[in-house]
Parts: structure tokens; sequence; C-alpha cells
């Protein structure tokens, strides 16, 4: 379906309704409806909504909603897909100054956009930013730690020895600072 923002084609099962970014999914039969509010101060769903089929016979087999059916959902996904989809709508809310999921981290550029977003958290003051990003990202906790040990053995952190990184080095402000300007360029040729 396309967006009413003209931004191109959402991904299967998730469309734009007004103010709301809306998925839908069937699950064993049973209807899921997530629904993400663009406004809401937060990039995670506001509501979650499970309806039974249609046909009343079959809704009778499944025994209603059941821990299986549940876990089917895979929140951390819709969360993920969420906040991809409120970014590229310019609807993202920032607090971890990472917009930007990173599902993959493999080149120069996006370890250094991995460690702005963690060296943030640190400036802002949280006490796990590692804990912060895995749940921002939807993913897990080992998952990001192992990322930003990386980015530090690879020169795009820095910190006391025997510490957590507190701060980006010369090599990430570059990467950066080339992000930077070229996102000014393409500001100034769009006026």
């Amino acid at each position: 379906m396309t967006d009413e923002h003209g931004d191109g084609n959402l991904p299967a099962g998730w469309r734009v309704d007004g103010d709301d970014l809306v998925h839908e999914a069937e699950l064993h039969g049973w209807r899921l409806t997530v629904v993400s509010t663009l406004s809401a101060p937060w990039d995670g769903p506001t509501s979650l909504r499970i309806d039974p089929p249609a046909d009343l016979d079959a809704a009778r087999e499944t025994d209603g909603i059941t821990a299986e059916l549940m876990r089917s959902i895979s929140m951390a996904e819709i969360r993920r897909t969420t906040k991809e989809l409120r970014a590229r709508l310019g609807r993202s809310i920032d607090s971890t100054g990472a917009s930007a999921v990173l599902d993959r981290v493999e080149t120069d550029h996006d370890y250094a956009l991995m460690a702005r977003a963690y060296v943030r958290l640190v400036e802002q003051g949280y006490r796990s930013p590692v804990t912060r990003l895995a749940t921002a990202w939807g993913m897990s906790r080992n998952t990001i730690s192992g990322r930003i040990r990386r980015a530090r053995a690879m020169g795009f952190l820095a910190g006391p020895p025997g510490k957590p990184a507190d701060r980006l080095t010369a090599k990430a402000r570059r990467w950066l600072e080339g992000e930077e300007h070229e996102q000014s360029r393409e500001q100034a040729d769009r006026k």
C-alpha cells in the first residue's frame, strides 16, 4: 500500500491511516491490528488488538486467545519496523539520537552512526546505554554490546581504560562530518 505522504510503498500489512501507522496480520486465524500514533512522543505501538476469526466455527476450534497465540506476535519486529517507517515518514521520536535502526553494522559509516547513538545516551546520563539502544532498536542486549565493543576496537569510541566508552574519536567524527556535509548539500539543493 502507498502511504498518504507519497514516500513510496510501505511493507505488506502496513498502512498510514490519518495520524496512525497501522499494521495488520493474521495469526493462527486471528486478526492482529497494531497501531502506532504518529504524533505520540514514542516510537513504539500505541495499541494492540486481537480479533477472532470471521468464521465462528473456526474460532471455537482455536480455544480463544492462548499463550501460543500471544508468543507468535513478534513485538520486536513490529517495534523495529514502526521506528523505521516513522523515520521514513519524518515522524521519528529520536530520544536516543538514533533515528535509523541499524539492523546491520558493517561499514565504517554504520559504526560511526552507532557510536554516535551510544555516546548521546551516555551524555544524557543513561546508566545502561546498551540496554536503551537494544530496547529502542528491538535487538538483544548482547548484539548491541558486541557492536559497541567492536566499535571501540575499530577506533570509533574512546574512554578511560577499563571503563565504558564515553566519547567519539576523531575517526568517528570524520565519518559523521561527511554525512552532515552531504545532508546540508541536499537541503540546499531542495531550496
